[in-house]
């Protein structure tokens, strides 16, 4: 390589560095209060989406609708699909004054994820009527349908 193009590479390589930076690929991203709402609000669906898989398919085990091993692959798949919206979620940095309204969301996510779980062990050990499983589904279904509508 000549001297001149790699005098012109170094040139450009802080501009490129300075550019992702401006675009925001870090881990951590900053939106503004909208944006932080709008993905609250995307982050409350698809958890309320992966509760109700996690509830109908352990009813639909219990009525005999589906095999063992498929009701344990669909819990298995919303615990890991709400692990994805908390981490998405977590990603964002909280707009300043959100702190007490982020924590509630945190929380409410945590005990979805938490029910999905038990829900995924009780599929595993085959108990598809388990009323405290059934409970917390419920229990955490209407918090999120009241996160949603408020």
């Amino acid at each position: 390589m000549s001297t001149a193009r790699r005098t012109a590479v170094v040139a450009v390589l802080p501009a490129l560095v300075l550019a992702a930076l401006a675009t925001g690929c870090g881990l951590v991203a900053q939106p503004d209060s909208t944006a932080w709402d709008d993905h609250a609000e995307q982050a409350v669906s698809d958890a309320t989406s992966e509760v109700a898989t996690a509830r109908l398919a352990l009813e639909t085990a219990r009525r005999e609708r589906a095999w063992s091993s498929y009701t344990v692959v669909l819990v298995a798949q919303a615990e890991e699909s709400l692990g994805t919206v908390q981490d998405d979620l977590s990603r964002l940095q909280v707009p300043p004054g959100r702190d007490d309204e982020a924590a509630r969301l945190d929380a409410l996510l945590d005990e979805a994820a938490t029910a999905v779980e038990d829900a995924r062990s009780s599929a595993v050990e085959g108990r598809y009527d388990d009323r405290r499983v059934l409970d917390a589904l419920d229990r955490v279904t209407g918090r999120l349908e009241d996160a949603a509508g408020g």
